[in-house]
């Protein structure tokens, strides 16, 4: 037996960890412990809503969940163990329907395309990149791959006026 899980393993007894905490009410889902599995039991059993096969049934499965979870974890290395603990208090479980899901799947797939920075961060990097290409810069501003950006970005132009571009600026250095 190996003492580490690869990613698909890991996420995996990630899933089955946190049903585990569910089930023991331990995980925090929307910021509020949830209801134990034995709660659960004894109140669907008081409804009669559950036979005695499938309290049975539900007491095994968080048992021998439990167990499961307990080996795994236990032969892993303490750096594998370390690493499970910081991502699995990351994880959490959300019940969403399909429209709910796409809409999420597109929103990561735009960030995949498009980076989103904060306006004033976006500001000071474009001043960066100013300090080392548009200083002294002589090139028209039809042939620069940055004007474009940062006219529709509404970056705001050097207040030189020089003739080739808006942007483009002389250092001023004190003698």
């Amino acid at each position: 037996m190996r003492d580490y899980l690869n990613s698909q393993e890991k996420n995996q007894f990630m899933v089955i960890a946190s049903i585990l905490q569910l089930m023991e009410g331990v995980r925090r889902n929307a910021g509020v412990d949830g209801p134990k599995i034995g709660t659960m039991r004894e109140e669907w059993v008081a409804r009669g809503n559950m036979t005695k096969d499938e309290h049975r049934s539900l007491k095994m499965a968080e048992t021998y969940l439990r167990k499961f979870i307990s080996s795994v974890y236990d032969r892993l290395s303490p750096k594998d163990q370390k690493i499970i603990d910081k991502k699995l208090m990351k994880f959490d479980f959300k019940l969403i329907d399909d429209y709910t899901l796409q809409q999420i799947n597109r929103d990561v797939a735009n960030k995949m395309v498009n980076a989103v920075v904060p306006r004033q961060q976006f500001y000071d990097w474009c001043a960066d990149i100013m300090h080392v290409k548009c200083n002294g810069c002589k090139k028209d501003w039809n042939t620069c791959e940055l004007y474009e950006v940062f006219e529709d970005n509404f970056v705001p132009e050097s207040g030189f006026d020089c003739k080739n571009c808006k942007f483009a600026y002389e250092n001023i250095t004190k003698e």
